[in-house]
């Protein structure tokens, strides 16, 4: 599975009018092929902080995403409404719940 996250700094003035963007996005965006996951995040400790994260179930889809209108949009809004952002592209080797984080640290009880 493969993720981008974009991390974005709005403007203050334009929180609003960027979740309005994300949300009216996120439909066309988790209908394309192999979309797993569109989330918008925001960060706790600062009020103008987001996170976009989106999931793809293969590099190929998310190369496809890039290229669609979709990404290019999402890219705009964080240009105009944001003061600043940041993309990393992930692979996600494996992935689980509460029993798959206690097996990988080795922890009797968390």
């Amino acid at each position: 599975m493969y993720r981008y996250h974009l991390k974005l700094l709005i403007a203050e003035n334009k929180r609003d009018e960027f979740v309005d963007s994300l949300h009216f996005l996120s439909g066309g965006i988790r209908a394309e092929d192999n979309c797993l996951d569109f989330s918008l995040y925001r960060d706790i400790q600062g009020k103008d902080a987001y996170i976009v994260l989106a999931e793809w179930k293969t590099r190929q889809a998310m190369e496809a995403h890039f290229k669609h209108n979709n990404f290019s949009v999402l890219i705009g809004a964080a240009k105009v409404l944001g003061k600043d952002f940041e993309i990393s592209i992930d692979e996600t080797l494996e992935k689980g719940s509460f029993r798959f984080a206690r097996e990988k640290i080795k922890l009797k009880q968390i």
